[in-house]
């Protein structure tokens, strides 16, 4: 029964795999760091096009497209080409686009999102 259970999960990762591949478009691995002032997110986007990239905001979501022609390895030793990364990543409630700043440098694009909501000490009298 366990072995019905992996061979369902890999056929069923290799689908999603095989599905991003025929849009050409990867989603880049990413990390949501939260520090007292700001949110980092950081992605891997090797080979994008730096004065093509696209960091839009809206509400809560953020969102990422990124021009590339990166190869990548299919199966069985074939290879086919990605034409773009794209992502969207939903931020907490209090990320404020004001203020927002994006680097890109050596594959790697960091966004920097303000916090809106600053913690504040309340004296008791």
């Amino acid at each position: 029964m366990e072995e019905a259970f992996e061979e369902e999960v890999e056929n069923m990762l290799t689908h999603l795999k095989e599905l991003e591949l025929s849009s050409r478009c990867l989603e880049p691995f990413y990390e949501l760091f939260e520090k007292p002032e700001e949110y980092i997110l950081r992605m891997d986007i090797p080979g994008a096009d730096r004065d093509k990239i696209e960091v839009r905001g809206r509400g809560r979501i953020i969102s990422i497209y990124a021009p590339c022609n990166y190869s990548v390895p299919y199966r069985d030793g074939v290879r086919t080409c990605a034409t773009c990364y794209r992502l969207e990543v939903e931020l907490p409630a209090d990320a404020s686009w004001e203020g927002a700043r994006q680097r890109y440098k050596e594959g790697v694009l960091e966004i920097r999102i303000p916090r809106s909501v600053k913690e504040y000490r309340i004296k008791i009298e």
